[in-house]
């Protein structure tokens, strides 16, 4: 197991139903950090590292900033329908001043354990990357979310210090966050409900078995 921080100035996590009003979700999704760690190791397979385990706690909870923006309707050369008709509001939430810990733990990897010690675990991959990063194959830049919400810093961290507070996976928590997303409709999207806590706890080396959530394929025949 390893721990990582992660820091973002800004982050958008559109929530699945969100239309006109593009809502965020108040934290990271792990579907998205998921898909950050995969992007931070040059990996384009979504179900190469399923059956890790990630836990979450948070510096402080994320402000959030609301955009007003002019939304076009109309391509440019329809002018007569772009003046009257064709702006409309568009309101987007943004996170600021993300700052989280995120505890990877491969030991339950359906991929590694399928091919053996052909394919590193990703916990192995992170650090490798971090520690020598000019030995990743990667297209563009390590983005948390949207292609423009570029993330400041991923560092190792062998010991956590001061005060966190946790994002915990429980069956009646206020925040309901995607596990997995389908990208395609939303029949193999899947959620889990969690619990933020109200006050910074002195962080351990490991969070008990409870605080992590397990990153698992849906789909029949795609897993690993």
């Amino acid at each position: 197991m390893i721990t990582v921080r992660v820091q973002a100035p800004y982050a958008s996590f559109r929530r699945s139903y969100a239309r006109s009003f593009a809502e965020s979700y108040p934290f990271a999704p792990p579907a998205t950090v998921y898909g950050m760690l995969l992007s931070l190791v040059g990996e384009r397979s979504r179900a190469r590292h399923v059956g890790v385990r990630l836990a979450f706690a948070y510096a402080r909870q994320p402000a959030v900033a609301t955009t007003l923006r002019k939304l076009s309707r109309y391509k440019y050369g329809v002018a007569t329908k772009q003046e009257k008709l064709g702006n409309a509001p568009d309101f987007v939430e943004t996170l600021c001043g993300l700052d989280f810990l995120c505890w990877i733990d491969s030991s339950g990897e359906v991929g590694a354990a399928r091919h053996g010690a052909a394919v590193a675990r990703l916990e192995e991959r992170v650090e490798r990357a971090v520690l020598s990063p000019e030995t990743v194959t990667r297209s563009g830049i390590v983005c948390l979310g949207l292609s423009d919400d570029a993330v400041d810093a991923v560092t190792l961290v062998r010991r956590p210090e001061g005060r966190w507070r946790s994002l915990v996976p429980d069956e009646a928590g206020e925040v309901e966050l995607p596990t997995w997303v389908d990208h395609v409709g939303s029949l193999d999207t899947r959620w889990r409900r969690f619990h933020f806590d109200a006050e910074p706890k002195e962080s351990a080396p490991s969070p008990p078995p409870e605080h992590f959530v397990a990153i698992e394929d849906p789909r029949p025949g795609r897993r690993g």
